[in-house]
């Protein structure tokens, strides 16, 4: 019970970054196209299941993988751009006063520095404490915003909704899949079907009420943190914590998985901290609505080619 539980709050602080908990990603890749939508999220549940049971039963083949420094450089280019928009949507929901924002970098820099050395072990640890507060206050400021379902038009570009929607399966899993596999190492059968039961119903209903909050805010949709915007004090502040403790546990999550890749090229963990931080805090300095809106869409396109290895990967091996 104690290890499924790890599982499932990895799986979700690994998903449930600042994209998702501001619902800058629900509205850029779903509510933008309107009342499909509602349709294509619940959808997004035996994707979202599929794909974690797949991850969660090939840790041996992802193990293998990570040996072609294709498939790792693949990894680290997502890893990175997805770490900058952590940072970003760190240093933006953090109040403004310097010395605040350069201890909250410091930080962070100084537990990746464990994290890259302890690996999954330390993930579970600051996931248990952590993630189920965070579900639990997100649900507190969807709900303050719920205003029913609205009847929104489909957009010119409806049908391409579908494909965005795949996409962002993509998106999330290309670089937590072997964050996953990893979790699943020293679970049953059984386990890991209940855990990817289970953590696809949690981020599939968190997606659907954010969407439909947003959706009946429609001039929400186009804030850099769409949450944010419209909640009211004190659920603002709640939603700040909600981004925060979402960027940091994926940050953890994408920094360990950039220093596997890095290791495949046998860069040092001093260099690995410089590029699998620094660099992204660079990045992150184009803005967390830039990141999410032009960089995210290359990623996902990244994160297409990495699956595709990994399914064919899989099917020769078996």
């Amino acid at each position: 019970m104690k290890k499924s539980f790890s599982s499932v709050m990895i799986i979700i602080g690994t998903v449930i970054g600042s994209g998702f908990a501001s619902g800058k990603e629900v509205a850029v890749f779903f509510s933008r196209f309107g009342n499909i939508s509602y349709f294509l999220i619940p959808l997004c549940f035996f994707f979202f299941f599929f794909v974690i049971y797949f991850f969660m039963n090939c840790s041996h083949i992802l193990n293998k993988l990570q040996n072609s420094k294709i498939f790792s450089f693949l990894c680290l280019i997502i890893s990175l751009i997805f770490t900058s928009s952590m940072l970003a949507g760190t240093i933006q929901v953090v109040p403004q006063n310097f010395f605040l924002k350069t201890f909250v970098v410091i930080f962070l820099i100084v537990v990746a520095v464990v994290v890259i050395k302890k690996g999954v072990n330390s993930l579970a640890i600051i996931n248990n404490l952590i993630i189920p507060f965070t579900v639990v206050s997100m649900l507190v400021v969807l709900f303050s915003n719920w205003n029913g379902v609205a009847n929104v038009p489909f957009s010119q570009n409806a049908f391409a909704g579908a494909f965005f929607s795949v996409l962002y399966i993509l998106l999330n899993f290309s670089f937590s899949g072997i964050v996953i596999s990893k979790t699943g190492e020293n679970l049953t059968k059984k386990q890991k079907a209940s855990v990817s039961l289970i953590s696809s119903f949690v981020l599939s209903a968190l997606l659907l009420i954010t969407n439909i909050v947003l959706l009946s805010n429609p001039e929400s949709i186009s804030e850099q943190m769409p949450l944010l915007s419209i909640s009211g004090f004190p659920f603002s502040m709640l939603i700040r914590f909600v981004i925060f403790s979402g960027c940091i546990t994926t940050f953890f999550s994408l920094v360990w998985t950039s220093r596997l890749a890095l290791k495949r090229f046998g860069v040092e963990t001093s260099w690995s901290v410089l590029i699998a931080v620094i660099l992204p805090l660079l990045i992150s300095v184009l803005g967390f609505g830039s990141i999410v809106s032009f960089l995210y869409p290359i990623a996902s396109i990244v994160g297409v080619g990495l699956f595709l290895i990994e399914i064919a990967f899989y099917n020769k091996k078996c």
